[in-house]
């Protein structure tokens, strides 16, 4: 091999292979490589749906306690409307007697058990492949989802219980999801089917609120039978589309058998986890710390942002349901961008994903505050330039996300991509169980000054994010990945 080739196996500073041994290029249409991101995409949008579906049907699915004051319809009285006092009362219509610290309590449960499982989610599929974890965190997950109406009218310890078995299974997809694409996406092509399937966490939430907001007028429990019985049948269908490797595959023809091989020859076959040089090294702590405060925007946004809607701004549940779509649109539209210009750019000769990736992150965040300062300033009354700003937001969050750090695990080291990705959610999950109870304590009444100082906890977040990954994050293959580095540019 020429020194050209070496550099392009051993660094993550990649260019599209140019020797006759190795196949330059394989059409994506009718791959299995696409095949494989298509499900990945589907599987994200189930998990994305079974989670976030309970967060805004719990506003219509519970009653206020006796005692509160009386329901009022946002559409009777405008005046009511847009009362700070009085919004947080409007439009309680469930069956359900949970109190507000109860509703809180039980959000957050999900991610207690999401978060016991994901450090060893990771390595398991590592280690084993992650096909069995990839399809059974969907079916046993539908299984549970589709028991909670149930379980709701029984006991608040029964379906608090049951949420957090949801979190447990669920803990053991994103990991292997994950892991998968070590093996079904060329390298030059990583960023872009990656950002392609995590697409299905922006349209799950995308579909799950208006869903949710749609269904919540007739029977909010059909919410969950409707979405757990698709998700039940997508997971039992996977059994016949994912597979761990080249091998196993049926339907992986020659030439695209080939043109993955060079791809799957980085990832190590040992055994042994490189612990010291993993806890050693900045590029791996960057990325940890990075996805942790950039995902408590995310889940801040799509746990709270109904209820935002509704209390800050006075949205009826429905307008809720609609507008609270906003910034997954916003996502939407950033992978409509993202996915092509990614395929683009990683083919250049002079690609350096590096460089590249600090840009793009720190530049989309500096835009995302921006936009969370406009709707800190903007008044309840200025509903279309609201959602304007949460869109864009979206946009430039998903962007920061898509093409910004989250593929560089997969440069930085294929062989414990799974590992460190479960390791990373894990960490991130924190955010999950920790901001209702922040949010809670600081948005006690749900008026505008409060949620703005909510706002402000997103921004501190986001600015956290973009100064670490900016300084110490990565996309250099490491040495200790069983393959030879060069240095970075």
């Amino acid at each position: 091999m020429t020194q050209i080739q070496l550099e392009s196996l051993a660094t993550a500073e990649r260019k599209p292979a140019s020797c006759t041994d190795e196949p330059t290029h394989y059409p994506l249409c009718c791959s299995v490589r696409l095949s494989y991101t298509i499900c990945a995409f589907l599987a994200m949008l189930m998990h994305l749906c079974m989670r976030n579906i309970f967060n805004f049907t719990i506003l219509c699915m519970s009653n206020p306690d006796k005692g509160s004051p009386p329901v009022v319809n946002a559409s009777e009285s405008l005046n009511y409307l847009y009362d700070s006092e009085n919004v947080s009362t409007i439009n309680n219509l469930g069956d359900i007697q949970w109190t507000r610290k109860e509703e809180f309590a039980i959000q957050s449960t999900f991610y207690y058990g999401y978060l016991v499982t994901l450090p060893f989610a990771g390595r398991l599929a590592d280690r084993f492949g992650g096909k069995f974890f990839f399809i059974h965190s969907v079916t046993a997950q539908a299984v549970l989802f589709m028991l909670i109406p149930v379980f709701a009218h029984i006991s608040y310890l029964g379906t608090f219980i049951l949420r957090l078995m949801q979190g447990l299974v669920a803990g053991f997809g994103n990991p292997a999801l994950y892991q998968l694409f070590s093996t079904w996406a060329h390298r030059s092509e990583r960023t872009a089917l990656l950002s392609f399937a995590y697409a299905g966490y922006t349209v799950g939430t995308l579909v799950a609120f208006p869903l949710s907001g749609l269904l919540c007028r007739y029977n909010w429990e059909w919410t969950f039978y409707i979405v757990g019985l698709v998700a039940l049948v997508f997971g039992i269908s996977c059994n016949w589309l994912v597979y761990n490797s080249l091998e196993e595959h049926p339907r992986l023809s020659a030439d695209e058998r080939e043109y993955l091989k060079s791809t799957n020859e980085e990832k190590s076959t040992s055994s042994c986890i490189p612990w010291k040089n993993i806890l050693t090294s900045a590029p791996v702590y960057a990325f940890i710390l990075t996805h942790v405060f950039h995902s408590y925007g995310i889940i801040v946004f799509t746990m709270m942002l109904p209820r935002f809607l509704k209390e800050a701004l006075g949205f009826s549940l429905s307008e809720a349901g609609i507008y609270s779509t906003m910034p997954f649109v916003g996502g939407i539209i950033a992978k409509f961008i993202i996915v092509p210009t990614c395929t683009y750019v990683e083919r250049k000769p002079n690609y350096k994903p590096t460089l590249y990736g600090k840009i793009f992150y720190v530049l989309c965040i500096v835009f995302t505050i921006k936009f969370l300062v406009i709707v800190m300033l903007l008044n309840a009354k200025q509903h279309i330039l609201i959602n304007i700003c949460i869109l864009l937001v979206g946009f430039f969050t998903d962007s920061a996300f898509s093409g910004g750090y989250w593929p560089s695990l997969l440069h930085l080291t294929p062989s414990y991509s799974g590992l460190l990705s479960g390791i990373a959610n894990a960490f991130s999950t924190i955010d999950g169980f920790l901001s209702p109870v922040i949010i809670s304590a600081i948005a006690v009444q749900g008026n505008k000054t409060e949620w703005n100082n909510v706002i402000l906890t997103l921004i501190i977040s986001y600015v956290l994010a973009a100064s670490i990954f900016g300084s110490l994050g990565s996309s250099k293959l490491r040495s200790w990945n069983n393959v030879i580095a060069t240095e970075d540019v």
